[in-house]
């Protein structure tokens, strides 16, 4: 009797966990299923026991197929030997791995995570796919900022607030200020050393105002041994959260910019001198011949002091040479009529010429013009005789008493131009003055009208030349022509 009570109860206690354990894997099965990431069990012999909803998803296969079915059917192991190596680990070695592969049967990314059971491997897979594709569009993204940021010809810069730091700098700065970027934060107290002292004040007023809103500043600035550039300053600041995290911005070089804006300047003054002397020239000339004239007649008279005569007739002569400059400004570009020839004899006559006069001022001119033998140039000889004229007397009338003028030619055959150095030991002119040098009315003599020099630049910008000035107080000055040749 006691013996059927004990098997009854017994038989209670095994029915009571026959119930849990079905509660448990109830449990476990609705969890399996629950979770959004691919979860499967494969026995020993490789084949699924089971699958749940998301893995389904992930193999767009019901799991009435697959179930009993080998791993390596979804998975080739041809196509797929990363996830069999790594599978074969986990159940060889008893140890969990978790590895991220691409499967090119779902074109997905997978991340796997394999337990080992007795059975054989719990298996979870999550799809990836969309994290991955975000990583690999950051990284090309991200190359392509430094492949542009590292080619373009502007330093493009990210600073911290208070510009102290540069998080990054672009190649750019080798071309630009004369040194590697990864010196710019050492050599910081160089560059501002070399911005213009009259530009300091507003370049550092603007670095302060782009913590606040965007800035834009030009300055001057100076490379040892270099000739002077423009420089465009453009910062703006960047917030996070009401909270100012760095500063970007861009410092280019703008030389050229403000080069070709002087030019269209100079262009416009040329365009308007000529405009000016095609309305007045032939107003004035017709009066003009009238009363020199007259003078004439008056001076072969005898009434009026021959004194007086002579002035009025040099000053209408002077008048006339105005007027024949106004009229030669006038002159369409289209009229000049270019030839191949050689360059020397050219330059030579013109010293030739202008030998005399020097010799009465007591002006020595010393010529070195070995190099630009052989050397041709396209162009019209007396218009080009006319630069060396206009600018071999400016250098005579600029030497007050005896003196020098060296006349040296150069050539460059890397860009096939030549350069004719005409420099005096006159006194000089200031920078201020030799930057208005060539434009309009403006002169350094003391009843010029600086048609002269407008006419030689002119006449060089037809040939394709260039016209330079350089001058040092109490040392001179050197006017430079450049030309292009054929040799």
């Amino acid at each position: 009797m006691k013996q059927t009570e004990n098997f009854s109860d017994l038989q209670k206690q095994l029915e009571t966990l026959n119930e849990v354990l079905r509660t448990s894997n109830k449990r476990h099965y609705e969890l399996l299923e629950s979770i959004s990431d691919g979860f499967c069990a494969i026995n020993r012999e490789w084949c699924f026991t089971f699958i749940n909803n998301s893995l389904e998803s992930i193999f767009k296969k019901q799991r009435q197929e697959l179930l009993g079915e080998s791993l390596w059917s979804v998975f080739p192991i041809d196509s797929h030997p990363g996830i069999y190596n790594n599978i074969h680990q986990a159940m060889k070695e008893l140890r969990v791995v978790r590895f991220q592969e691409y499967t090119p049967n779902f074109n997905k990314y997978l991340q796997f995570s394999a337990y080992p059971t007795k059975e054989g491997l719990s298996i979870f897979a999550q799809d990836v796919t969309e994290q991955v594709r975000m990583i690999e569009a950051l990284i090309e993204s991200e190359e392509r900022f430094h492949m542009l940021a590292n080619n373009i010809g502007e330093i493009f810069w990210i600073a911290s607030p208070d510009m102290e730091e540069w998080y990054y700098v672009s190649p750019a700065t080798k071309h630009v200020l004369g040194f590697l970027s990864e010196e710019f934060e050492e050599k910081l107290d160089e560059v501002w050393k070399r911005v213009n002292r009259d530009d300091l004040h507003k370049v550092k007023e603007a670095c302060e105002e782009m913590r606040e809103r965007e800035s834009i500043v030009e300055f001057r600035y100076q490379q040892p041994n270099q000739p002077m550039q423009w420089m465009r300053l453009k910062g703006l600041p960047v917030f996070k959260d009401g909270t100012l995290e760095v500063i970007v911005g861009i410092t280019e070089d703008i030389t050229k910019i403000i080069e070709r804006e002087e030019l269209l300047t100079r262009s416009e003054k040329l365009s308007t001198v000529g405009q000016l002397a095609a309305g007045i020239a032939h107003e004035i000339r017709n009066p003009l011949t009238s009363i020199k004239g007259f003078l004439q007649i008056i001076q072969s008279e005898g009434t009026v002091p021959p004194t007086y005569t002579s002035i009025m007739l040099d000053e209408l002569d002077r008048i006339e040479s105005i007027i024949n400059e106004f009229l030669f400004l006038a002159k369409p570009q289209q009229e000049i009529k270019f030839e191949v020839q050689p360059f020397r004899p050219i330059l030579e006559q013109v010293i030739g010429l202008m030998q005399g006069e020097a010799n009465l001022k007591g002006i020595e001119i010393i010529v070195e013009l070995n190099d630009l033998s052989l050397l041709k140039v396209k162009g019209n000889a007396n218009h080009l005789k006319q630069v060396f004229v206009n600018i071999i007397k400016n250098a005579m009338e600029a030497i007050q008493a005896k003196g020098k003028i060296k006349i040296i030619g150069e050539v460059n055959r890397e860009k096939s131009m030549l350069t004719v150095a005409v420099i005096d030991d006159g006194p000089g002119i200031t920078q201020e003055r030799l930057k208005k040098l060539g434009e309009p009315f403006y002169s350094t003599k003391e009843k010029g009208t600086g048609l002269g020099l407008m006419i030689t630049r002119k006449l060089l910008e037809d040939h394709e030349g260039e016209l330079l000035f350089d001058s040092e107080i109490g040392k001179g000055t050197s006017v430079y022509v450049k030309l292009p040749f054929i040799e």
